[in-house]
């Protein structure tokens, strides 16, 4: 048996009173029912309940900002992948959130496949294969 050493976390950051939460409220849950495994698992963090979190992580909670939602994806306790991503210029362009696109940004199939063939390639050979259409 191959003991797998990685350790993923997907957390949303929220805000109840975000419309732009509330819209996208349903695409969470449906990607941790998908792709949580032991490796992988999701969280969520109301930013109203824990302004604090907002402050370490550089999440504003103006609504102007167009940082609510903010997902982060930690490897080890480190972030690795934010969206939306940070931007000192201060742009604001928030796409549509989406299951496709949160998936597609975090790469949560090549993370569901790494815990199938034992993580970070452990396996030597691969018990599962993506095949495009």
């Amino acid at each position: 048996m191959v003991e797998l050493k990685c350790s993923w976390w997907q957390v949303e950051f929220r805000a109840s009173y975000s419309p732009a939460c509330i819209r996208s409220s349903q695409h969470f849950p449906e990607l941790s029912i998908t792709y949580s495994s032991k490796n992988l698992s999701f969280g969520i963090v109301d930013l109203g309940l824990f302004p604090n979190a907002a402050e370490k992580f550089g999440i504003s909670l103006s609504g102007s900002m167009g940082q609510l939602p903010t997902y982060i994806l930690f490897e080890n306790a480190a972030e690795v992948a934010r969206f939306p991503e940070l931007d000192f210029e201060a742009t604001y362009f928030h796409p549509t959130i989406t299951k496709g696109l949160l998936s597609r940004h975090f790469e949560l199939d090549r993370h569901l496949l790494e815990y199938f063939n034992g993580c970070n390639g452990a396996s030597s050979s691969p018990k599962f294969r993506l095949t495009p259409l």
